[in-house]
């Protein structure tokens, strides 16, 4: 007996992840690795520790580096420990890649801080954010 698995499109996107972010899948030549899994080594920025934790540990499972960032200092923290424990899908990183997971306390509200945060992700991630998510809806 065999197993078929029938996929359209160039691969899928695994539930709770933004639709649009699917344009990132159309260079792919599989059509059942999930795009998910394209995130590898790229820098994502998700604003809103607890609102945006699943989404966090998505990334980090697909070997992404992620900074998380909150006002609120004890979300932020408590989120970054379970992000933290959320280890890459096997296979996932290439050789010798370790997702970067990062977290910084501020309100991007402040303009002084929201400025900062361009360095501090530049020095955490080693680069500017690939991508940004704000779950914080401000």
């Amino acid at each position: 007996a065999g197993c078929v698995a029938s996929a359209s499109g160039s691969g899928h996107l695994s539930p709770g992840f933004p639709t649009h972010w699917t344009a990132s899948c159309q260079e792919k030549g599989s059509l059942v690795w999930p795009c998910d899994l394209s995130f590898v080594e790229k820098r994502i920025l998700i604003v809103g520790a607890h609102e945006g934790q699943e989404m966090a540990r998505k990334f980090r499972r697909g070997c992404a580096h992620v900074i998380i960032v909150d006002k609120n200092e004890t979300e932020l923290r408590e989120s970054f420990l379970d992000v933290q424990g959320s280890k890459p899908s096997v296979g996932v990183c290439p050789p010798g890649v370790k997702p970067i997971i990062a977290m910084a306390a501020g309100d991007i509200r402040n303009a002084t801080f929201s400025w900062e945060l361009t360095n501090i992700a530049r020095l955490k991630l080693g680069g500017t954010p690939t991508f940004s998510w704000n779950f914080a809806n401000i």
